[in-house]
């Protein structure tokens, strides 16, 4: 169900059909609703770091689908991050009014090379018929797709063997 869900938003993205509905939400709430997500779509269990500063600003987002770009990216580094690895979301202001929102592992990683296919939609790393790893290869190209609907920015940074960064950029129209 999940993957024919991923397969309809990437429609509706691709279609311009997919609206957000802005509303001031706390980081905290989103980052609880992320992780829940992010917990069912990859079966782990393991611990996510949460790291918001006090003083936060709210945001002024969709709730639903920030949770739900923040959703998959945390599923992929649980998935690719090995037991006694670490996962973490951050929060920070930026001085120009905006806010970064983070997640980091120190997992697998990938090759600086293979991070633009990783962002395209249907595109998985291991094209092997016995890789590791399940998927349908959604999660970040709809991750991305609805930072963007946001009006911010995903960018990744990533070694292989060191893990993966994904910051998501949102400008200050989406802080409260």
């Amino acid at each position: 169900l999940t993957v024919i869900n991923d397969v309809l938003d990437v429609s509706r993205i691709e279609g311009g059909l997919l609206t957000i509905e802005m509303r001031p939400e706390n980081v905290l709430d989103v980052a609880e609703v992320a992780i829940k997500l992010a917990r069912g779509a990859s079966s782990e269990r393991r611990a996510v770091e949460v790291d918001v500063p006090v003083g936060m600003p709210s945001l002024k987002v969709d709730p639903r689908r920030i949770a739900q770009a923040l959703g998959n990216l945390l599923a992929n580094a649980l998935k690719f991050t090995p037991e006694g690895g670490k996962v973490r979301f951050a929060a920070r202001p930026m001085p120009d009014g905006g806010v970064h929102l983070i997640v980091e592992d120190n997992g697998i990683g990938m090759a600086q090379e293979t991070i633009a296919a990783a962002l395209e939609p249907f595109r998985q790393l291991d094209g092997a018929l016995s890789r590791r790893f399940e998927g349908a290869g959604l999660g970040l190209s709809i991750a991305k797709a609805l930072v963007e609907l946001h009006g911010g920015a995903l960018s990744l940074k990533s070694a292989v063997g060191e893990g993966t960064i994904v910051t998501i950029a949102l400008p200050s129209s989406c802080v409260v």
